[in-house]
């Protein structure tokens, strides 16, 4: 598989991917628990200067691991304007380094509700299962991912108080985001943050099989309603 290293999805061959719930898929899940737990543990000890210094680490690592993906997939011949960071959870990123610049209630709202249980989402239902684990984009992807939910856990275990409130006010300015996408895809042809399909291997491929394209659409608002009534519902219940 080491043959694939450079490889992306629009240049490997089919059948050279990795299964879904495998023994190599719950490996990186392990590792991500197990970076959590040992890193969340460390953090609540440390003092504002030294969690500050570790947001940045944070931070500049994912800004790294992004670069990484452009750099190399322009210095073999490989990119496409499909690895431009408009996915969401690449969008994330730059919430994550506008709130290490200057931190807000608001952008660790988003940070909460979207970019968590986003980066949870991918993890749990990698969309990059069409590659070996042996491969660029299939490691940055997953480590990219484990930054994404890392970092606001660390938020978490620092004291953050999530606020459904907060997140209605500042959701309306999320939505000029996504409609942007959205014709970007038109335009390009692309398929960022699954506006133009639902693709393989995660729940939204049901509703698609149950209502087609763009039928399928109606799942995101139901998946991301379920999503926020247990973020914010069932934190409310384990706090009573």
């Amino acid at each position: 598989m080491a043959a694939y290293f450079w490889d992306t999805g629009f240049t490997i061959p089919p059948g050279k991917g990795f299964s879904l719930f495998g023994p190599g898929h719950f490996a990186w899940l392990g590792a991500c628990f197990l970076l959590c737990l040992f890193l969340g543990r460390r953090y609540r000890a440390w003092n504002e200067e030294k969690r500050k210094r570790c947001l940045r680490l944070v931070a500049a690592l994912l800004l790294a691991d992004e670069l990484f993906k452009v750099c190399s997939t322009l210095a073999t011949g490989r990119f496409r304007v499909d690895f431009l960071p408009l996915h969401l959870c690449s969008i994330n990123i730059f919430v994550i380094l506008a709130d290490v610049w200057r931190p807000t209630a608001a952008l660790r709202e988003i940070l909460y509700a979207i970019c968590l249980p986003g980066a949870a989402f991918a993890l749990v239902f990698p969309g990059w299962s069409y590659l070996p684990f042996c491969n660029a984009l299939c490691i940055h992807s997953f480590t990219a991912h484990i930054l994404l939910f890392l970092y606001p856990f660390l938020l978490l275990c620092s004291g953050f108080q999530p606020s459904f409130s907060r997140f209605l006010k500042v959701l309306p300015f999320c939505l000029p985001v996504v409609i942007a996408v959205y014709f970007f895809n038109r335009i390009f042809d692309t398929n960022f943050m699954f506006l133009s399909f639902a693709g393989e291997g995660n729940p939204l491929s049901l509703f698609e099989t149950w209502l087609g394209n763009p039928g399928y659409l109606i799942g995101l608002p139901i998946l991301c309603a379920l999503c926020w009534l247990l973020l914010y519902g069932g934190r409310r219940l384990w706090k009573n």
